[in-house]
């Protein structure tokens, strides 16, 4: 998500540097924050899809692996490994491509009560869990 963008400006990490997200539940937090773009505690289903729609570089209402990844690259290129992680999340029904399907179901893993919205808490347990079993990917090895 762009919002990992704006979390490594937030930490003042220099892009050629490995991000490192810990303390994953301030960075989970930060990009929680930043998704909820009208502020009311709820990761909507339309915030997803705003989120997505930046990455579909040739407007086909599909994400493909190389427009998302080549987005993250450009934007902060330490973050290419990790951005193949995040794709590979995101792409839920595994066809290699994302679209509504996929947000739909992305949006449904968040959604760990499965009330059809995504709090705070579910945002962010779901981002530390991600951080900690991609944390290879990120900038985290050998660190204590």
């Amino acid at each position: 998500m762009e919002r990992l963008i704006l979390l490594c400006a937030l930490f003042g990490v220099a892009f050629s540097v490995q991000v490192d997200f810990r303390p994953y539940n301030q960075s989970a937090l930060l990009l929680f924050q930043g998704s909820d773009a009208d502020h009311d505690g709820i990761f909507s289903r339309q915030e997803l899809d705003n989120e997505f729609v930046k990455y579909d570089a040739n407007g086909d209402g599909r994400v493909s692996r190389h427009e998302y990844t080549e987005y993250v690259t450009l934007s902060t290129p330490s973050l290419h490994e990790f951005s193949h992680a995040l794709y590979d999340d995101y792409d839920v029904s595994g066809d290699h491509h994302l679209d509504k399907h996929d947000y739909d179901l992305y949006y449904a893993k968040l959604d760990a009560d499965g009330d059809g919205s995504v709090t705070q808490d579910e945002f962010v347990n779901y981002w530390v869990d991600l951080f900690i079993r991609t944390e290879h990917l990120h900038g985290a090895q050998g660190k204590k």
